[in-house]
């Protein structure tokens, strides 16, 4: 079962993804016709409460306009083809454009997908609405081959037991992104997929070389305040075994060298030696907070040097 963190992950990928390589998608769904993309619309509110798609995007074949709405899902759920009914019949009536429907698929499955809502009455069906399913894991070949390359994050995934190669081939696809917002975008949604499935140890270690790239990312600052959350969190499991003061300082630490990195490279991390001298919990949250607003690992030690007790302050300043 799919956990919230890993939902969140999938999320902002198919999102970033979505919103940069609209064209991408539009290939993978009609590779035989000259679909061209004309627009997009973010967070779309539908006419009933709580309900939204991230994207819907306008799209033009041979002089006419359409509503194209691809539903991402990370496994199937039993209430889709209900969903995507709906979903169908209110972005016509809220946009007056007929509406192209489809489901893309990232978690391989062996069985069948259903590809239509159906009514049934006395052993027949009485009213069906159908839609075309894309099933990424299809499309790994071309993906890798450089067709899809955008789609590169997402091969960890879809491989079934991703190795060393999986990642080496991600990179050199991101890497020919020309944009170093987009190529920063893809290169950290490659990390955060691939922490899924392999060490982050590990992982940083693999793309060491591309931190800086990865600092473009649109998302940087929440993923930097995510890598602090989770690190608070694995302090306090720590913290059931080994006391709760120590367990609570360990996760912080680890939160906040990986802040460190991400945010500042190599420079920002030079400040680890002083901070992991720091024994007191609450002067490790003013310094994961502080990760969030400051600009500078300067300015980030000016938030804590006066909170430290003086023999610690001098440490820091002549190590």
């Amino acid at each position: 079962m799919a956990t919230e963190r890993q939902i969140s992950v999938f999320d902002r990928a198919l999102k970033i993804i979505a919103r940069h390589y609209a064209d991408t998608l539009l290939d993978l769904a009609f590779p035989d016709l000259p679909v061209r993309l004309v627009g997009t619309v973010e967070n779309v509110e539908l006419a009933l409460p709580a309900r939204r798609v991230d994207f819907a995007h306008r799209v033009e074949h041979e002089g006419e306009e359409y509503l194209l709405h691809i539903e991402f899902q990370l496994k199937h759920e039993a209430e889709l083809p209900r969903r995507m009914h709906l979903y169908h019949a209110l972005l016509g009536e809220q946009f007056g454009l007929p509406v192209l429907s489809l489901v893309l698929y990232l978690r391989p499955r062996q069985g069948p997908l259903p590809e239509a809502y159906e009514v049934w009455l006395g052993g027949q069906v009485v009213n069906r609405f159908r839609y075309p399913v894309l099933r990424l894991w299809d499309h790994v070949e071309e993906i890798r081959r450089g067709r899809y390359r955008e789609l590169a994050p997402l091969l960890t995934m879809l491989v079934g037991e991703p190795d060393e190669g999986v990642l080496e081939v991600e990179r050199a696809l991101i890497l020919e992104e020309p944009d170093p917002r987009k190529r920063g975008d893809l290169l950290a949604l490659a990390v955060a997929i691939a922490a899924r499935y392999f060490d982050k140890g590990f992982l940083w270690r693999f793309f060491r070389e591309e931190v800086a790239m990865m600092r473009e990312a649109s998302f940087i600052e929440d993923w930097i305040e995510e890598g602090i959350q989770e690190g608070f969190q694995k302090g306090v499991q720590q913290g059931l075994q080994q006391g709760l003061q120590q367990g609570l300082r360990e996760g912080l630490l680890a939160g906040i060298e990986l802040g460190l990195e991400l945010k500042f490279g190599a420079e920002g991390l030079k400040l680890m030696p002083e901070i992991a001298r720091i024994e007191d919990p609450a002067i490790l949250r003013t310094v994961h907070e502080g990760l969030k607003v400051v600009t500078s690992p300067e300015e980030l030690r000016g938030l804590y040097e006066h909170l430290l007790p003086d023999s610690t302050s001098e440490e820091a300043k002549h190590p």
